[in-house]
């Protein structure tokens, strides 16, 4: 073996608890990330689903309108006689 070789095993030998704790960091970071995708993308179409299944009440602004049109005892703007 060349010398470069050599002094490249020392270095490895003389890291390697170093080393193989950054690679397991490495390792649990990237499957950490991984779940937090997969939480994600399956709350997503949990919710798509669930907003498919129950729509949003619509507003039926119709029914306020005809209520102040029709308002002929002035419950809804009551005035005062002067």
């Amino acid at each position: 073996m060349s010398q470069e070789k050599v002094d490249r095993r020392k270095e490895y030998k003389k890291n390697h608890k170093q080393i193989l704790a950054r690679e397991k960091r490495k390792a649990k970071i990237a499957k950490a990330i991984w779940y937090l995708c997969l939480v994600c993308i399956i709350g997503g179409v949990g919710f798509s689903f669930y907003q498919k299944l129950n729509p949003a009440p619509e507003d039926n602004t119709n029914t306020f309108y005809s209520l102040i049109a029709t308002d002929s005892y002035g419950i809804l703007d009551p005035s005062l006689p002067e």
